[in-house]
C-alpha cells in the first residue's frame, strides 16, 4: 500500500507540477501579450490625444478671437469641454509618467485605464464635432451699433448735411443716401457723426463698414456676417452666401448699413443685402458722383470744401492755445491754412506738423516750402490734399536726422504703416516690435528702450495728425485711406503692396518683382499657394510679409534671388514645412512662424548666423528645430509651444545674447540656464520652484519683465504680443512653509494652490507683500472663505489700494468677498468677476468702497446668494463707473442691493437664469436710457413680469433689448 500510496503522490505531484509550470508559461505569455497590447492602447492614445489637443488650441484661439470684442461669449459647453480636455491631457501625462518610473509593473495594473482614456478622448473629439458655433452674442453684435470717434463737423454746411441725412432717415421714404466729394473733404467725418446719433438716438440697428479700394463681393459679405453674427465659414458659394445674409437682414428691422469709401459699383443684392425703407436702409460714402448714381441712392449730397474763414478756425483749433500767435505770424498762418484749399484733412495735417511754432521765420519757411511742395507734386494724382500731405509728410524730417540720408526714422516708420491693410487697426506693441525687427530703433538703446521709442514716435505721428489713435480691445493706431495712398506713392517702385487683398488668389507675375523693391506685403491675401515655376529675381528685397493667408505651400525655388532678404514674416498661414532654401539664407535676420498652426516640421537652421529673432510659437513642432544652439546672435526667441516635448539640457546656456525668451509653461527650466543670460530683458516661462523664482526676481526684478508659472504645465491665455507685466502664475503649490518673494509682482495668478488662508489676504505676508498688485485670479484653492475680513483692513490698505482686478474662479469653500463689516476702499478695483463658487452667501461687498468699479460679473454660484452689495434700504448706492453687470445661472439671487442702485454709465445688462430676481430693474436709471446705454440683454419671461415706477421705461428701453 505504501508504494502504491508513493507512485500515486508522485503521479499527483508531477501533473500538479506540470500544470503549475503550463500555467505560469501561459501567464508569462499573457504578461508580454498584456504589455505588447499596453503600448499600442498607449501609442494611440497619445496619438489621438495630440489630434484632440490641436484641436482643443485651435478651439481657445477662435474663441479668444472672439472674446476679445467683448460682443462674443464662449458656450458653456465648449468651456466646460476645454477642461475636460485639459483633464485628460493631465490624466495621460501621469500615466505617462508613472510608466517611466515602475515600468511593466503599470503596464499590466493599468491596461484597462489607458484603454477607458482613449474611449474618453474618442468622446471628446466627437464631442467637437457638433458645437456649430463656439460662442454666443453677448449684445454687441445684434445691439445699437458702436459709436465712433470722430473729429468734430466744422462748418455750417457739415451740420445741414448732417441734418438733412437725418431727417430722410427719419422721413420713411429714403432707404438710400450717398454722400460724395473729394478726397480728404471729410465725408468720413460726417457719416461717423450719423452713425453717432443714430446709435445714442435712435431705435435703429446701425452697422458700420470700411469698404476700400481692395473690394471684393466675398470680403464684403464676410465683413457683413462678422456684424450680423452670421456664420459663412462652412460656405464658399457666393449666391448661398447671399442667401444667408439677406435672411438675417429680413430680420431686422430699422437698421441702417453703412459702407465708408466705396470706390466702385457694388451690387447689393449679390452681397444678400435687400435694400428698403422697412428693413435695412443703406449711407454710402465715395468720391464719384456715379457711383452713387449705378447703385441707385435715393438722395445724394455733395460735401464741398471749407470756405476760407471756415478753414482758418479748424487749422486755428487744431494748433492749439499753447503758444500765443503774433499778429504777423497769424497773417502767415492764414495764408498756410489758405494753401490747404479748404480741405479738413489737408488743414488738420499742417496744423498738427506746425504745433508750438511761433517763430516769424519758421512760419515763412513753412509757407515757403508749401507753396514749392504744391506746385512740385503736381502729378502726384488727381486729390489735391495729397499735395498737402507730402509737405506734412516732409516736415517729418525738419528736425530729426535722417537714418538713411533720404528718410528719417519717423517718416520711415510712417511709411512701414503702409504695408498694412487699408483702414487697418494696428495694435501698437505689435507695430513696435515690428519697428524694432526692421531696425528702425537706435541699436544702441535696450530692448525697452527701444519699445519705448517706438511707442514715443507713434505719438509724435499721432500728434501730427498722420495716424490716427484708438482703442478697442488694446490700444491701436491707423492710417487714414489718404495717408496710406500719399505714403504708398512715396513708396512706389520700392514697395509692393497687395494687403488685404483677398480676391488675390495667386502671387503677383514675375514680371511685378522689379529689382528695385524692398519691401513687399501681401499679408492677409487670398494667396494658398506658390508653386514652381516663379523666382522672382530681386536683389534689393529686405523684407516680406506674407502673414494672415491661407498659404499652406511655397517652393524652395521661390527664395533663389531674394539673398539679401532679412524678414520674412509667414505668421498665421497654413503652412505645413518650411522649404530648405529658406534656412541658406545668410542675410535672414528676422524669421516669424507664429500661429501656423499645421508646422509640424522646421529643417537644420544652423546656417542662420545673421538671425536675430526667432518666433515658433503656436506652431505644431515636437522637437527644438536642428541647429538652434548655433545661432550665437539670436536676440528674441518665442519658442511657446504646446505640443514641445522637451527642452535639450544646456541649450539655453549656448544663446547668451538672448533680450527676449518665451518658453512654454510646461517645459519647466532650470534656474541655472535662466541665469545665465545676462542681456535678458523679458521672460516667459515656467520653473519648478517657488524657491527658483525667488531666486529668479531676487537677481533680476529690476533689470527683467517676466511672466512666471510655477509648478505646472499652463498655457498662456493671452495675447501673443503683450508687454510684459512681472506676472506670477502659482499652481499646485502649497503655500504653507513657503514665502514668495512678491516685490515687483504685479499680475497674480493662483491655481489648484494648498496651505492657504481661509481669509485670502492673511496669505499677503507669504507672498511677500506685494504693494504694487494690480489684478489677482485665484482659481481652485480650497480653504479660502473670505478674500477680506475686518482685522487686517488698515495694515493690508497699501495692497489693497493698487488692485484693479479681482478674479475667483470654483472656490469650493468661499462664503463670501468679505466678512465682517469694514470701511477699506478699493480705489483703484475696476472690474470684480466670480464663476462657480457654490458655497457663496451674501457677498457682503460694501458699495461705497468701489468708486471706479466698471465691471461687475458673477456667473453659475448656489442658491446661497441672494445679494450683492450690503447695504440697507435708506437713500440709495451710486457707481459712477460701472459700465456693465452681467449676473448669469444665480438660482438664489432676490437682489443686486436694498437701497437704490445709481449706474449713470451703464453700457450693458445681462441677466440670465437669476429666476427669483426681484420683479424690478436691479438699477436705477436717472436719464433713460443713458446715452452710454449698448444692450440689455435677458430672459423674455422676467422681463414681461418687470415691474416699473414709469410706464414710459419699457418703449424707451426696448430698442436696447435682447430676449431670449
Amino acid at each position: 500500500m505504501e508504494r502504491i500510496f508513493e507512485m500515486m503522490f508522485s503521479k499527483v505531484g508531477e501533473l500538479f507540477l506540470s500544470k503549475v509550470m503550463d500555467q505560469t508559461a501561459d501567464n508569462a505569455h499573457n504578461n508580454v501579450k498584456n504589455i505588447k497590447d499596453f503600448e499600442v492602447i498607449l501609442k494611440t492614445l497619445q496619438k489621438k490625444l495630440k489630434s484632440l489637443s490641436a484641436r482643443a488650441c485651435d478651439v481657445e484661439e477662435e474663441i479668444t478671437n472672439a472674446e476679445r470684442s467683448c460682443r462674443k461669449k464662449r458656450k458653456r459647453e465648449v468651456e466646460e469641454w476645454l477642461e475636460q480636455v485639459k483633464s485628460i491631457e493631465e490624466e495621460v501625462a501621469e500615466l505617462g509618467g508613472q510608466v517611466e518610473s515602475h515600468g511593466f509593473v503599470t503596464r499590466l495594473m493599468d491596461g484597462g485605464r489607458a484603454a477607458k482614456m482613449s474611449d474618453e478622448v474618442d468622446s471628446l473629439v466627437e464631442q467637437s464635432r457638433n458645437f456649430g458655433e463656439l460662442v454666443l452674442d453677448v449684445g454687441g453684435n445684434l445691439g445699437m451699433g458702436e459709436t465712433l470717434l470722430a473729429n468734430g463737423m466744422v462748418g455750417q454746411a457739415c451740420h445741414d448735411n448732417l441734418g438733412r441725412v437725418l431727417e430722410l432717415l427719419e422721413g420713411g421714404k429714403v432707404s438710400s443716401v450717398g454722400v460724395y466729394g473729394m478726397g480728404g473733404v471729410g465725408k468720413t467725418t460726417l457719416v461717423k457723426h450719423i452713425n453717432n446719433r443714430l446709435v445714442q438716438q435712435s431705435h435703429r440697428r446701425v452697422f458700420w463698414i470700411t469698404v476700400s479700394r481692395e473690394f471684393s463681393v466675398t470680403s464684403l459679405q464676410d465683413k457683413i456676417a462678422r456684424l450680423l453674427g452670421v456664420d459663412l465659414v462652412d460656405e464658399d458659394n457666393e449666391g448661398r452666401r447671399a442667401a444667408r445674409l439677406h435672411s438675417a437682414f429680413s430680420r431686422m428691422k430699422n437698421s441702417v448699413l453703412i459702407l465708408d469709401d466705396v470706390w466702385e459699383y457694388i451690387d447689393m443684392l449679390r452681397v444678400g443685402c435687400h435694400i428698403s425703407v422697412e428693413c435695412c436702409r443703406l449711407i454710402i460714402t465715395t468720391r464719384s458722383l456715379k457711383v452713387c448714381r449705378q447703385i441707385r441712392c435715393q438722395e445724394v449730397i455733395l460735401v464741398e470744401k471749407l470756405g476760407n474763414d471756415e478753414a482758418w478756425k479748424l487749422f486755428n483749433e487744431t494748433l492749439g492755445n499753447e503758444i500765443a500767435l503774433g499778429s504777423q505770424v497769424e497773417e502767415i498762418a492764414k495764408s498756410v491754412a489758405k494753401l490747404c484749399d479748404g480741405l479738413p484733412l489737408g488743414i488738420i495735417s499742417v496744423a498738427g506738423s506746425m504745433r508750438g511754432e511761433a517763430s516769424v521765420h519758421t512760419w515763412k519757411n513753412a509757407l515757403s516750402e508749401l507753396k514749392e511742395c504744391v506746385v512740385r507734386q503736381e502729378g502726384m494724382g488727381e486729390d489735391e490734399v495729397f499735395k498737402v500731405l507730402k509737405y506734412s509728410f516732409d516736415q517729418l524730417n525738419r528736425s530729426n536726422q535722417s537714418q538713411n540720408n533720404e528718410y528719417n526714422t519717423l517718416q520711415l516708420c510712417l511709411l512701414y504703416c503702409s504695408l498694412y491693410p487699408e483702414d487697418y487697426q494696428i495694435l501698437k506693441e505689435d507695430l513696435v516690435r515690428k519697428f524694432i525687427s526692421e531696425g528702425l530703433m537706435d541699436q544702441r538703446k535696450s530692448r525697452r528702450g527701444q519699445i519705448h521709442q517706438g511707442h514715443s514716435i507713434l505719438e509724435k505721428l499721432v500728434n501730427v495728425c498722420l495716424l490716427e489713435s484708438g482703442v478697442v480691445f488694446e490700444e491701436y493706431v491707423k492710417m487714414h485711406d489718404l495717408v496710406r495712398g500719399m505714403a504708398l506713392m512715396i513708396g512706389e517702385g520700392r514697395y509692393m503692396v497687395r494687403a488685404g487683398n483677398y480676391s488675390l488668389m495667386e502671387i503677383p507675375d514675375e514680371e511685378e518683382w522689379t529689382n528695385g523693391l524692398e519691401k513687399v506685403s501681401l499679408m492677409m491675401s487670398g494667396i494658398k499657394r506658390i508653386g514652381d515655376g516663379i523666382s522672382p529675381d530681386c536683389p534689393n528685397l529686405s523684407t516680406l510679409v506674407l502673414c494672415g493667408s491661407p498659404l499652406d505651400t511655397v517652393t524652395g525655388s521661390f527664395f533663389f534671388k531674394m539673398q539679401h532678404l532679412s524678414t520674412l514674416d509667414l505668421c498665421e498661414t497654413d503652412i505645413t514645412t518650411l522649404p530648405d532654401s529658406i534656412c541658406d539664407m545668410k542675410c535672414l535676420k528676422n524669421l516669424f512662424l507664429e500661429f501656423c498652426s499645421k508646422l509640424e516640421n522646421v529643417p537644420y537652421l544652423g546656417n542662420l548666423k545673421a538671425l536675430r529673432e526667432l518666433n515658433l510659437s503656436y506652431t505644431a513642432i515636437e522637437e527644438v528645430p536642428r541647429g538652434l544652439e548655433e545661432l550665437f546672435n539670436l536676440k528674441f526667441l518665442s519658442l511657446d509651444v504646446r505640443t514641445l516635448k522637451m527642452l535639450p539640457r544646456g541649450l539655453l546656456l549656448k544663446l547668451g545674447n538672448l533680450q527676449h525668451l518665451k518658453l512654454p509653461f510646461h517645459n519647466l527650466v532650470p534656474i541655472e540656464e535662466i541665469e545665465n543670460f545676462k542681456k535678458l530683458e523679458e521672460f516667459s516661462g515656467g520653473v519648478e520652484h517657488v524657491s527658483d523664482f525667488n531666486r529668479f526676481v531676487t537677481s533680476r526684478v529690476h533689470d527683467t519683465c517676466y511672466r512666471i508659472g510655477v509648478g505646472y504645465s499652463y498655457t498662456a491665455r493671452y495675447r501673443f504680443f503683450e508687454l510684459y507685466n512681472n506676472e506670477l502664475i502659482l499652481c499646485g503649490v502649497s503655500l504653507k512653509d513657503e514665502k514668495v518673494s512678491g516685490e515687483g509682482v504685479l499680475y497674480l495668478t493662483m491655481i489648484r494652490c494648498k496651505g492657504l488662508s481661509t481669509c485670502f489676504v492673511n496669505d499677503f505676508p507669504r507672498l511677500g507683500d506685494p504693494t504694487s498688485l494690480k489684478r489677482v485670479n485665484i482659481e481652485s484653492c480650497g480653504g479660502i472663505e473670505c478674500i477680506l475680513s475686518s482685522d487686517h483692513q488698515d495694515l493690508l490698505l497699501p495692497q489693497i489700494s493698487t488692485l484693479e482686478d479681482i478674479v475667483l474662479v470654483e472656490l469650493e469653500d468661499l462664503k463670501g468677498f468679505v466678512i465682517a463689516p469694514i470701511k477699506i476702499v478699493f480705489s483703484s478695483l475696476k472690474r470684480l468677476a466670480i464663476y462657480k463658487c457654490s458655497k457663496v452667501g451674501k457677498l457682503g461687498l460694501p458699495a461705497l468702497s468701489f468708486p471706479n468699479l466698471e465691471y461687475i460679473e458673477i456667473e453659475v454660484c448656489g442658491e446661497e446668494l441672494q445679494e450683492i452689495f450690503d447695504v440697507d434700504g435708506r437713500g440709495s448706492v451710486t457707481l459712477p463707473k460701472l459700465k456693465k453687470l452681467i449676473l448669469h445661472e444665480l438660482p438664489g439671487l432676490e437682489r443686486v442691493c436694498k437701497a437704490t442702485m445709481i449706474c449713470n454709465s451703464i453700457e450693458t445688462i445681462e441677466i440670465v437664469q437669476c429666476p427669483r430676481l426681484m420683479k424690478k430693474l436691479p438699477l436705477h436709471l436717472d436719464v433713460c436710457p443713458p446715452p452710454t446705454l449698448r444692450v440689455i440683454l435677458a430672459a423674455q419671461e422676467w422681463w414681461e413680469l418687470l415691474e416699473w415706477d414709469n410706464p414710459n421705461l419699457p418703449q424707451l428701453l426696448h430698442p436696447f433689448l435682447q430676449l431670449f
